[in-house]
């Protein structure tokens, strides 16, 4: 589809014979004058238009149109335009009248010519003609010309290797599905757990890939026989129960120490997640024991600053937990003493 874009021209200085007062004009003197419209834009690209006269003689007898490619987005591509002149009336009164259209052909900026490509393309008209054009048009001792480029966007190659690429839809990959398919039915276990008597098939490199400790384990030094490293606890990666009771947030410690002993760093973030979860005044000085113990920080901070909240303040302190935690893990009193204050009436 093409795009279109005008620029317009003033000429002052024009001298028209009139053989009565509101009466047409005979003829029309041109001044020696070259135009240049301004800058403007047309299908993205920058252009420019001058009009001149193309004698060296005082006395005018052809004029030159030429349109100028400025500068072109597509770095230095070719841009295939034409472009038309026409006069108008600064009144209204009279309609725009054309006075020449070249056809549509392919600038590139700053090209000097020759072959296909042009840096600039006019057209010249006859000082009689445009005499003829133009009478009707003069105000003022001025004629107003308006100048319309229109740009012809290049279809794309269809046949382009892009163009026929772009043909083949890809779809979106199912990798973790068939994997999941693969862990569900244990296709390809290569690794057993025993975990209470209960077997647990798994895949060797899915576990170096989520654990650097089962990576030193089966494939390091560290490496054990052939069924794999004994004694790991059993656990669900993407168990997030909300459920408050007190087995439930056993198993979730179990599974928490399971994480830390193996490096399995996202489960044990969902382990913390979801013990803070399930804080209350009788279990947070266990809990703060716990978050220590297998360095979770974020956990151990949420611990502390449910702890120092004025409303439970008391209670916490008066609980058996607390107290354990005097004896067992006194730095962790003093953290807590640090963070509030407050909190020292009631310890003491």
């Amino acid at each position: 589809m093409e795009v279109k874009g005008s620029s317009t021209l003033e000429m002052p200085g024009v001298l028209a014979q009139y053989p009565a007062v509101g009466g047409e004009p005979l003829y029309v003197t041109f001044p020696l004058v070259m135009l240049q419209s301004t800058i403007f834009v047309a299908g993205g690209y920058y252009w420019s238009v001058r009009l001149y006269h193309t004698d060296s003689r005082c006395v005018i007898d052809r004029f030159s149109v030429s349109l100028q490619l400025m500068s072109s987005r597509g770095g230095g591509a070719a841009v295939r335009a034409s472009h038309e002149l026409s006069v108008l009336d600064p009144s209204t009164t009279l309609p725009p009248r054309s006075l020449s259209t070249a056809p549509p052909r392919y600038f590139v900026p700053g090209h000097g010519g020759g072959g296909r490509l042009f840096s600039s393309a006019g057209v010249d008209l006859d000082r009689a003609y445009l005499e003829d054009q133009c009478r009707a048009y003069v105000r003022h001792g001025r004629l107003l010309f308006q100048c319309t480029v229109t740009v012809f966007p290049e279809e794309p190659d269809r046949t382009a290797p892009g163009a026929l690429a772009a043909r083949i839809e890809v779809s979106p990959s199912d990798m973790l599905g068939r994997l999941g398919k693969i862990l569900e039915i244990g296709e390809g276990a290569d690794v057993t757990f025993s975990v209470e008597g209960e077997l647990f098939p798994a895949h060797k490199v899915i576990l170096a890939m989520r654990s650097p400790v089962f990576k030193a384990e089966l494939y390091g030094e560290m490496r054990e026989n052939a069924n794999g490293p004994g004694g790991a606890g059993h656990y669900e990666g993407d168990n997030d129960d909300d459920d408050d009771s007190e087995d439930d947030s056993i198993r979730v410690w179990e599974l928490l120490t399971a994480a830390d002993r193996y490096d399995v760093q996202r489960l044990k973030l969902m382990c913390e997640r979801a013990l803070c979860k399930r804080l209350d005044v009788e279990n947070v000085a266990d809990t703060l024991a716990l978050a220590d113990q297998h360095h979770c920080d974020k956990l151990k901070d949420a611990c502390i600053q449910f702890m120092t909240t004025s409303q439970r303040m008391g209670q916490v302190a008066a609980t058996q937990g607390y107290m354990q935690l005097k004896s067992s893990h006194p730095h962790l009193v003093f953290q807590v003493l640090e963070k509030s204050s407050n909190f020292q009436k009631h310890v003491e």
